[in-house]
């Protein structure tokens, strides 16, 4: 391990991956709520949140968000920039591989038609990029809420020549 690295303590560490999936997928249930027949907004996105963070949130951290700390811990430093980095890859890999290797037979939306025989049109290909970093960007964000939590106001061990 480099000397010069942050060691944020493991409570901290655990907490932020506890945390993480929470905040961003409140974040997007605020934005996108469901609806469930619900008629309350707060009910919505309360319930949401949870829908979010169980199958969404929660099995990318676990899957890859962990063993990507585990690998990364010792060979970057652990800043905002390069947590940001992370959970926008973490975030946005479980869908960008579901959009690779699942084609309907035929797909339509905004207008456009998005699959047909099977394969994706040009509009399937600007839906699947789009998406997709609309959730990286999303990742980022719980990027930085997992540095402001885990390592956040620690401060830097510096080498003495």
């Amino acid at each position: 391990m480099n000397d010069d690295h942050v060691v944020p303590p493991v409570w901290r560490v655990v907490l932020a991956f506890a945390m993480t999936p929470l905040i961003a997928a409140a974040v997007l249930a605020v934005v996108q709520p469901l609806y469930a027949g619900l008629p309350s907004l707060a009910d919505r996105i309360s319930r949401t949140t949870f829908v979010y963070a169980f199958f969404g949130g929660y099995p990318a951290t676990v899957f890859l968000g962990i063993p990507a700390f585990l690998f990364l811990r010792n060979r970057v430093h652990l800043s905002a920039l390069n947590c940001a980095a992370t959970g926008a890859l973490v975030a946005a890999i479980p869908w960008l591989a579901l959009g690779l290797f699942s084609n309907p037979d035929y797909a339509y939306g905004n207008g456009h038609v998005t699959h047909e025989n099977g394969a994706k049109t040009f509009w399937g290909w600007v839906d699947l990029a789009t998406f997709t970093g609309q959730i990286a960007a999303l990742g980022a964000l719980a990027g930085v809420a997992f540095w402001l939590i885990s390592a956040s106001g620690l401060k830097q061990k510096r080498k003495v020549p």
